[in-house]
Protein backbone atom coordinates (compact mmCIF):
# COMPACT_ATOMS: atom_id res chain seq x y z
CA UNK A 1 0.00 0.00 0.00
CA UNK A 2 2.68 2.20 0.81
CA UNK A 3 4.53 1.38 -2.57
CA UNK A 4 1.05 2.45 -4.50
CA UNK A 5 0.67 5.75 -2.56
CA UNK A 6 4.07 6.90 -3.25
CA UNK A 7 4.75 5.60 -7.18
CA UNK A 8 2.90 8.94 -8.42
CA UNK A 9 5.35 10.88 -6.40
CA UNK A 10 8.19 9.01 -7.79
CA UNK A 11 6.99 9.49 -10.99
CA UNK A 12 6.85 12.81 -11.25
CA UNK A 13 9.86 13.14 -10.02
CA UNK A 14 11.18 11.37 -12.70
CA UNK A 15 9.43 13.27 -15.08
CA UNK A 16 11.33 16.24 -13.71
CA UNK A 17 14.77 14.81 -13.98
CA UNK A 18 14.27 13.59 -17.32
CA UNK A 19 12.87 16.95 -18.89
CA UNK A 20 16.24 18.36 -19.63
CA UNK A 21 17.21 15.31 -21.65
CA UNK A 22 14.14 15.13 -23.61
CA UNK A 23 14.65 18.37 -24.63
CA UNK A 24 18.21 17.73 -25.85
CA UNK A 25 16.89 14.79 -27.42
CA UNK A 26 13.95 16.75 -29.32
CA UNK A 27 16.52 19.73 -29.84
CA UNK A 28 18.31 16.57 -32.02
CA UNK A 29 15.37 15.58 -33.58
CA UNK A 30 16.46 18.90 -35.90
CA UNK A 31 19.58 18.48 -37.53
CA UNK A 32 22.24 21.04 -39.22
CA UNK A 33 22.13 21.53 -42.47
CA UNK A 34 25.31 21.51 -44.34
CA UNK A 35 26.52 23.05 -47.13
CA UNK A 36 27.04 19.87 -48.94
CA UNK A 37 23.63 18.60 -48.23
CA UNK A 38 22.26 21.94 -49.28
CA UNK A 39 23.89 21.87 -52.41
CA UNK A 40 22.51 18.00 -53.09
CA UNK A 41 19.26 19.13 -52.18
CA UNK A 42 19.53 22.14 -54.60
CA UNK A 43 20.65 20.14 -57.58
CA UNK A 44 17.62 17.50 -56.79
CA UNK A 45 14.71 20.15 -57.11
CA UNK A 46 16.29 22.78 -59.26
CA UNK A 47 14.01 23.14 -62.33
CA UNK A 48 17.20 24.80 -64.16
CA UNK A 49 19.10 20.84 -64.74
CA UNK A 50 15.29 19.37 -65.51
CA UNK A 51 15.67 22.18 -68.29
CA UNK A 52 19.03 21.43 -69.36
CA UNK A 53 18.38 17.43 -69.22
CA UNK A 54 15.27 18.05 -71.51
CA UNK A 55 18.34 19.96 -73.86
CA UNK A 56 20.00 16.55 -73.68
CA UNK A 57 17.70 14.67 -74.51
CA UNK A 58 16.63 16.97 -77.86
CA UNK A 59 20.33 17.13 -78.89
CA UNK A 60 19.77 13.04 -78.50
CA UNK A 61 16.98 12.75 -80.80
CA UNK A 62 18.64 15.18 -83.32
CA UNK A 63 21.84 12.70 -83.30
CA UNK A 64 19.40 9.69 -83.33
CA UNK A 65 17.85 11.28 -86.66
CA UNK A 66 20.91 13.03 -88.18
CA UNK A 67 21.67 8.94 -88.93
CA UNK A 68 18.17 8.00 -90.47
CA UNK A 69 18.59 7.42 -94.35
CA UNK A 70 15.77 9.24 -96.03
CA UNK A 71 11.85 6.92 -96.73
CA UNK A 72 11.38 5.04 -100.08
CA UNK A 73 8.66 6.18 -102.09
CA UNK A 74 5.96 4.08 -104.17
CA UNK A 75 4.28 5.15 -106.99
CA UNK A 76 0.86 3.63 -108.30
CA UNK A 77 -0.64 4.16 -111.43
CA UNK A 78 -3.60 3.02 -113.23
CA UNK A 79 -5.15 3.82 -115.82
CA UNK A 80 -7.76 3.47 -118.65
CA UNK A 81 -5.25 3.04 -121.13
CA UNK A 82 -6.52 1.15 -124.82
CA UNK A 83 -4.99 -1.05 -126.92
CA UNK A 84 -4.29 0.94 -130.40
CA UNK A 85 -4.06 -2.78 -132.30
CA UNK A 86 -7.59 -4.38 -130.64
CA UNK A 87 -9.11 -1.11 -131.06
CA UNK A 88 -11.10 -1.77 -128.00
CA UNK A 89 -13.61 0.94 -127.30
CA UNK A 90 -14.48 0.11 -123.74
CA UNK A 91 -11.84 1.50 -121.05
CA UNK A 92 -12.01 -0.52 -118.20
CA UNK A 93 -9.74 1.06 -115.12
CA UNK A 94 -6.42 -1.35 -114.74
CA UNK A 95 -3.28 -0.75 -112.22
CA UNK A 96 -0.46 -0.41 -114.89
CA UNK A 97 2.65 0.74 -113.31
CA UNK A 98 4.35 0.65 -109.95
CA UNK A 99 7.55 2.70 -109.54
CA UNK A 100 9.74 2.64 -106.22
CA UNK A 101 12.64 5.71 -105.46
CA UNK A 102 15.04 5.89 -102.92
CA UNK A 103 17.23 8.62 -101.98
CA UNK A 104 21.19 7.78 -101.63
CA UNK A 105 23.03 9.72 -99.00
CA UNK A 106 25.97 9.89 -100.43
CA UNK A 107 28.05 12.99 -98.41
CA UNK A 108 25.92 14.05 -95.87
CA UNK A 109 24.76 11.40 -93.18
CA UNK A 110 28.59 11.38 -91.59
CA UNK A 111 28.67 14.98 -91.30
CA UNK A 112 26.10 14.85 -89.80
CA UNK A 113 26.35 12.80 -87.42
CA UNK A 114 29.34 14.31 -86.02
CA UNK A 115 27.93 17.58 -86.05
CA UNK A 116 24.78 16.19 -83.59
CA UNK A 117 27.10 13.80 -81.57
CA UNK A 118 29.47 17.03 -80.85
CA UNK A 119 26.11 19.54 -80.31
CA UNK A 120 25.18 16.77 -77.81
CA UNK A 121 28.37 16.94 -76.04
CA UNK A 122 28.12 20.49 -75.71
CA UNK A 123 24.92 20.58 -74.19
CA UNK A 124 26.03 17.47 -71.45
CA UNK A 125 28.85 20.46 -70.87
CA UNK A 126 26.25 22.62 -70.20
CA UNK A 127 24.40 20.82 -67.95
CA UNK A 128 27.40 20.09 -65.74
CA UNK A 129 28.01 24.33 -65.98
CA UNK A 130 24.79 24.34 -64.86
CA UNK A 131 25.16 22.49 -62.13
CA UNK A 132 28.25 24.22 -61.07
CA UNK A 133 26.16 27.65 -61.10
CA UNK A 134 23.69 26.20 -58.85
CA UNK A 135 25.86 24.99 -56.17
CA UNK A 136 27.54 28.70 -56.30
CA UNK A 137 24.68 29.97 -55.88
CA UNK A 138 23.46 27.97 -53.07
CA UNK A 139 26.70 28.10 -51.24
CA UNK A 140 26.62 31.96 -51.47
CA UNK A 141 22.70 31.75 -49.87
CA UNK A 142 24.34 29.11 -47.71
CA UNK A 143 26.88 31.73 -46.23
CA UNK A 144 24.62 34.42 -45.90
CA UNK A 145 22.28 32.77 -43.63
CA UNK A 146 25.62 31.24 -42.17
CA UNK A 147 26.10 35.68 -41.50
CA UNK A 148 22.79 36.44 -40.57
CA UNK A 149 22.82 33.75 -37.73
CA UNK A 150 26.33 34.85 -36.42
CA UNK A 151 25.14 38.54 -36.30
CA UNK A 152 22.22 37.84 -34.72
CA UNK A 153 23.69 35.86 -31.73
CA UNK A 154 26.03 39.30 -31.89
CA UNK A 155 23.38 41.64 -31.55
CA UNK A 156 22.17 39.58 -28.95
CA UNK A 157 24.96 39.61 -27.03
CA UNK A 158 25.12 43.32 -27.74
CA UNK A 159 22.04 43.74 -26.26
CA UNK A 160 22.63 41.35 -22.86
CA UNK A 161 25.71 43.86 -22.30
CA UNK A 162 23.87 46.65 -22.54
CA UNK A 163 21.19 45.76 -20.87
CA UNK A 164 23.87 44.31 -17.75
CA UNK A 165 25.95 47.94 -17.94
CA UNK A 166 22.41 49.83 -17.84
CA UNK A 167 21.15 47.58 -14.62
CA UNK A 168 24.54 48.15 -13.08
CA UNK A 169 23.48 46.06 -10.00
CA UNK A 170 26.54 45.70 -7.36
CA UNK A 171 27.09 42.32 -5.79
CA UNK A 172 25.92 41.01 -2.57
CA UNK A 173 29.36 41.39 -1.49
CA UNK A 174 30.68 44.42 -3.17
CA UNK A 175 30.48 47.51 -0.90
CA UNK A 176 31.32 49.74 -3.70
CA UNK A 177 27.58 51.65 -5.13
CA UNK A 178 28.62 53.26 -8.22
CA UNK A 179 26.73 56.38 -9.31
CA UNK A 180 25.62 57.31 -12.12
CA UNK A 181 25.03 61.00 -13.41
CA UNK A 182 21.77 61.68 -15.51
CA UNK A 183 24.34 62.60 -18.77
CA UNK A 184 25.86 58.68 -17.97
CA UNK A 185 22.34 56.86 -17.99
CA UNK A 186 21.68 59.23 -21.25
CA UNK A 187 24.51 57.31 -22.69
CA UNK A 188 23.92 53.57 -21.27
CA UNK A 189 20.61 54.19 -22.18
CA UNK A 190 21.34 55.46 -26.27
CA UNK A 191 24.04 51.92 -25.88
CA UNK A 192 20.75 49.72 -25.00
CA UNK A 193 18.74 51.29 -27.80
CA UNK A 194 21.38 50.75 -30.31
CA UNK A 195 21.88 47.00 -29.41
CA UNK A 196 17.65 46.81 -29.42
CA UNK A 197 17.92 48.34 -33.40
CA UNK A 198 21.36 45.78 -33.91
CA UNK A 199 18.98 42.71 -33.02
CA UNK A 200 15.95 44.23 -34.86
CA UNK A 201 17.93 44.17 -37.91
CA UNK A 202 19.73 41.26 -37.62
CA UNK A 203 16.41 39.42 -37.51
CA UNK A 204 15.46 40.97 -40.36
CA UNK A 205 18.59 40.22 -42.71
CA UNK A 206 18.46 36.56 -41.04
CA UNK A 207 14.59 36.08 -42.21
CA UNK A 208 15.75 37.49 -45.50
CA UNK A 209 18.43 34.83 -45.96
CA UNK A 210 16.82 31.74 -44.42
CA UNK A 211 13.83 32.69 -47.09
CA UNK A 212 16.54 32.63 -49.98
CA UNK A 213 18.24 29.25 -48.71
CA UNK A 214 14.41 27.72 -48.39
CA UNK A 215 13.16 29.00 -52.01
CA UNK A 216 16.66 27.05 -53.54
CA UNK A 217 16.12 24.14 -51.27
CA UNK A 218 12.25 24.39 -51.93
CA UNK A 219 11.60 24.03 -48.04
CA UNK A 220 8.09 24.67 -46.61
CA UNK A 221 8.02 28.30 -45.22
CA UNK A 222 8.06 26.52 -41.71
CA UNK A 223 10.85 24.24 -42.36
CA UNK A 224 13.27 23.89 -40.49
CA UNK A 225 17.00 25.42 -41.38
CA UNK A 226 19.53 25.81 -39.25
CA UNK A 227 23.41 26.33 -40.45
CA UNK A 228 26.63 25.31 -39.38
CA UNK A 229 28.75 27.98 -37.60
CA UNK A 230 30.74 30.32 -39.60
CA UNK A 231 34.32 29.50 -39.59
CA UNK A 232 37.44 30.61 -41.19
CA UNK A 233 37.86 29.26 -44.67
CA UNK A 234 40.57 28.12 -46.52
CA UNK A 235 41.90 27.90 -49.99
CA UNK A 236 41.09 24.84 -51.82
CA UNK A 237 44.02 24.22 -53.70
CA UNK A 238 47.14 26.32 -55.23
CA UNK A 239 46.72 28.78 -57.97
CA UNK A 240 48.88 26.37 -60.50
CA UNK A 241 46.95 23.24 -59.62
CA UNK A 242 43.89 25.29 -60.74
CA UNK A 243 45.06 26.38 -63.79
CA UNK A 244 45.65 22.63 -64.92
CA UNK A 245 42.26 21.74 -64.39
CA UNK A 246 41.48 24.75 -66.22
CA UNK A 247 40.82 22.78 -69.19
CA UNK A 248 38.16 20.50 -67.89
CA UNK A 249 36.67 23.47 -67.19
CA UNK A 250 32.47 22.46 -68.16
CA UNK A 251 32.14 25.76 -69.93
CA UNK A 252 35.10 25.57 -72.03
CA UNK A 253 34.52 22.39 -73.07
CA UNK A 254 30.68 23.43 -73.84
CA UNK A 255 32.84 26.32 -75.87
CA UNK A 256 35.40 23.74 -77.46
CA UNK A 257 32.36 21.02 -78.56
CA UNK A 258 30.30 24.08 -80.13
CA UNK A 259 33.19 25.00 -82.17
CA UNK A 260 33.64 21.96 -83.73
CA UNK A 261 30.20 21.01 -83.94
CA UNK A 262 30.47 23.95 -86.60
CA UNK A 263 33.29 23.06 -88.14
CA UNK A 264 31.02 19.69 -88.67
CA UNK A 265 28.62 22.28 -90.20
CA UNK A 266 30.81 23.23 -92.92
CA UNK A 267 31.18 19.73 -93.75
CA UNK A 268 27.28 19.65 -93.84
CA UNK A 269 26.67 22.14 -95.93
CA UNK A 270 28.92 21.49 -98.59
CA UNK A 271 27.62 17.78 -98.72
CA UNK A 272 24.04 19.90 -98.97
CA UNK A 273 24.86 21.86 -102.04
CA UNK A 274 23.70 19.22 -104.41
CA UNK A 275 20.11 16.98 -103.45
CA UNK A 276 20.90 13.15 -102.72
CA UNK A 277 20.52 11.10 -106.28
CA UNK A 278 17.33 9.20 -106.67
CA UNK A 279 17.38 5.88 -107.57
CA UNK A 280 14.21 4.68 -108.64
CA UNK A 281 12.96 0.65 -110.01
CA UNK A 282 9.57 0.53 -111.56
CA UNK A 283 7.18 -2.15 -112.88
CA UNK A 284 4.84 -1.71 -115.79
CA UNK A 285 2.52 -3.67 -117.70
CA UNK A 286 1.25 -2.70 -121.46
CA UNK A 287 -1.54 -4.11 -124.33
CA UNK A 288 1.36 -4.96 -127.64
CA UNK A 289 -0.06 -6.90 -130.25
CA UNK A 290 -2.97 -7.95 -128.81
CA UNK A 291 -1.25 -9.08 -125.81
CA UNK A 292 -0.23 -8.14 -122.29
CA UNK A 293 3.36 -7.13 -121.87
CA UNK A 294 5.22 -6.56 -118.51
CA UNK A 295 8.41 -4.65 -118.12
CA UNK A 296 10.38 -3.44 -115.57
CA UNK A 297 13.35 -0.81 -115.35
CA UNK A 298 15.71 1.47 -112.88
CA UNK A 299 15.87 5.05 -112.70
CA UNK A 300 18.31 7.60 -111.56
CA UNK A 301 17.86 11.23 -111.11
CA UNK A 302 20.52 14.12 -110.42
CA UNK A 303 19.99 17.87 -109.45
CA UNK A 304 21.93 19.69 -111.90
CA UNK A 305 23.91 22.83 -109.72
CA UNK A 306 22.80 25.74 -111.91
CA UNK A 307 20.95 28.10 -109.70
CA UNK A 308 21.38 27.15 -106.95
CA UNK A 309 24.94 25.65 -105.25
CA UNK A 310 24.00 26.27 -101.43
CA UNK A 311 27.09 29.40 -101.34
CA UNK A 312 25.00 30.76 -98.58
CA UNK A 313 24.76 28.33 -96.28
CA UNK A 314 28.45 27.38 -96.72
CA UNK A 315 29.00 30.92 -95.65
CA UNK A 316 26.72 31.15 -93.06
CA UNK A 317 28.63 27.76 -91.68
CA UNK A 318 32.10 29.61 -91.83
CA UNK A 319 30.93 32.64 -90.11
CA UNK A 320 29.67 30.52 -87.66
CA UNK A 321 32.83 28.74 -87.08
CA UNK A 322 34.27 31.91 -86.76
CA UNK A 323 31.74 33.14 -84.27
CA UNK A 324 32.45 29.98 -82.14
CA UNK A 325 36.41 29.98 -82.11
CA UNK A 326 36.10 33.53 -80.98
CA UNK A 327 34.01 32.86 -78.26
CA UNK A 328 36.38 29.57 -76.92
CA UNK A 329 39.24 32.38 -76.79
CA UNK A 330 36.60 34.95 -75.10
CA UNK A 331 35.90 32.09 -72.76
CA UNK A 332 39.27 30.88 -71.73
CA UNK A 333 40.61 34.31 -71.37
CA UNK A 334 37.36 35.20 -69.00
CA UNK A 335 37.66 31.86 -67.18
CA UNK A 336 41.84 32.82 -66.52
CA UNK A 337 41.00 36.03 -65.59
CA UNK A 338 38.02 35.33 -62.63
CA UNK A 339 40.58 32.50 -61.64
CA UNK A 340 43.31 34.31 -60.81
CA UNK A 341 41.51 37.44 -59.28
CA UNK A 342 39.09 34.96 -57.51
CA UNK A 343 42.11 33.13 -55.88
CA UNK A 344 44.01 36.50 -55.04
CA UNK A 345 41.01 38.14 -53.76
CA UNK A 346 40.49 34.74 -51.58
CA UNK A 347 43.67 34.54 -49.67
CA UNK A 348 43.88 38.61 -49.04
CA UNK A 349 40.28 37.95 -47.30
CA UNK A 350 41.86 34.91 -45.42
CA UNK A 351 44.87 37.08 -44.37
CA UNK A 352 42.94 39.83 -43.23
CA UNK A 353 40.37 37.85 -41.41
CA UNK A 354 43.57 36.44 -39.42
CA UNK A 355 44.92 39.63 -38.71
CA UNK A 356 41.45 40.49 -37.22
CA UNK A 357 41.39 37.74 -35.47
CA UNK A 358 44.66 38.41 -33.37
CA UNK A 359 45.41 41.97 -33.58
CA UNK A 360 41.97 43.25 -33.00
CA UNK A 361 39.36 41.10 -31.74
CA UNK A 362 41.18 40.10 -28.84
CA UNK A 363 42.70 43.25 -27.52
CA UNK A 364 39.37 44.83 -28.02
CA UNK A 365 37.79 42.29 -25.77
CA UNK A 366 40.65 43.25 -23.39
CA UNK A 367 40.07 46.88 -23.49
CA UNK A 368 36.06 46.28 -22.75
CA UNK A 369 36.75 43.90 -20.03
CA UNK A 370 38.93 46.62 -18.71
CA UNK A 371 36.36 49.49 -19.49
CA UNK A 372 33.93 47.49 -17.76
CA UNK A 373 35.69 47.35 -14.43
CA UNK A 374 37.00 50.69 -14.53
CA UNK A 375 33.61 52.08 -14.82
CA UNK A 376 31.97 49.82 -12.04
CA UNK A 377 34.14 51.40 -9.98
CA UNK A 378 34.49 55.21 -11.11
CA UNK A 379 37.65 55.11 -12.76
CA UNK A 380 35.63 55.37 -16.47
CA UNK A 381 32.88 57.53 -17.88
CA UNK A 382 30.05 56.35 -19.97
CA UNK A 383 31.51 57.61 -22.65
CA UNK A 384 34.63 55.53 -22.43
CA UNK A 385 32.14 52.76 -22.23
CA UNK A 386 30.14 53.24 -25.04
CA UNK A 387 33.46 53.63 -26.65
CA UNK A 388 34.62 50.52 -25.87
CA UNK A 389 31.75 48.45 -26.52
CA UNK A 390 31.15 50.12 -30.02
CA UNK A 391 34.60 48.99 -30.94
CA UNK A 392 34.21 45.18 -29.71
CA UNK A 393 31.06 44.84 -31.37
CA UNK A 394 31.66 46.57 -34.39
CA UNK A 395 35.45 44.46 -35.09
CA UNK A 396 33.31 41.53 -34.30
CA UNK A 397 30.80 41.92 -37.15
CA UNK A 398 33.50 43.08 -39.46
CA UNK A 399 35.32 39.45 -38.54
CA UNK A 400 31.78 37.98 -39.73
CA UNK A 401 32.04 39.79 -42.73
CA UNK A 402 35.68 39.00 -43.56
CA UNK A 403 34.59 35.17 -42.83
CA UNK A 404 31.44 35.81 -45.30
CA UNK A 405 33.52 37.36 -47.84
CA UNK A 406 35.72 34.73 -47.94
CA UNK A 407 33.04 31.61 -47.99
CA UNK A 408 32.17 33.78 -50.68
CA UNK A 409 34.84 34.07 -52.62
CA UNK A 410 35.82 30.69 -52.34
CA UNK A 411 32.50 29.66 -54.19
CA UNK A 412 33.44 32.40 -57.16
CA UNK A 413 36.77 30.46 -57.34
CA UNK A 414 35.16 26.86 -57.51
CA UNK A 415 32.65 28.18 -60.35
CA UNK A 416 35.81 29.88 -62.61
CA UNK A 417 38.14 26.52 -61.74
CA UNK A 418 35.13 24.36 -62.81
CA UNK A 419 35.61 22.40 -59.25
CA UNK A 420 32.46 20.92 -58.24
CA UNK A 421 31.93 20.70 -54.00
CA UNK A 422 30.19 17.11 -54.70
CA UNK A 423 32.83 15.30 -56.54
CA UNK A 424 36.56 17.02 -55.57
CA UNK A 425 38.67 16.62 -52.93
CA UNK A 426 40.36 19.85 -52.91
CA UNK A 427 37.90 21.76 -51.08
CA UNK A 428 37.68 22.10 -47.04
CA UNK A 429 34.10 21.92 -46.10
CA UNK A 430 32.95 25.14 -43.53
Amino acid sequence: MEFKKSFPVVTGLLCILLLPYARTAWSQEKPLWTLTASVQRALDVAPELRAAQAEIAVRAGELSQAGAWPNPTIELRADEKKSIETQNRRGVLRLNQITLTQPIPLRRLEPQRRAAALTLESAQAEQRYQNLQIETRTAQAYHALQRAAERQRLAQERLGFAEKMQRGKPKKDDPLVRYLSPLERARLDVLRQTAYQEVAEAEGKWSEATAQLRALLALAPGAHLETLPLTPATIPATLAALLDRLTSHPALQAAQHNRAASQAGIDVARAQRLADPTVGIFHEQDELAGERRIYSGIMLSMQIPVWNKNGGSVARAIAATDKADAMLAAQRRDLESRLRQNHLHLGYLIEQAEHYSTRLLVPAKKVLDLTRKGFATGEQNGLALVDASNTYFEAQAHYLDLLHDAWFEAAELRLASGVSLLNSSLETQP
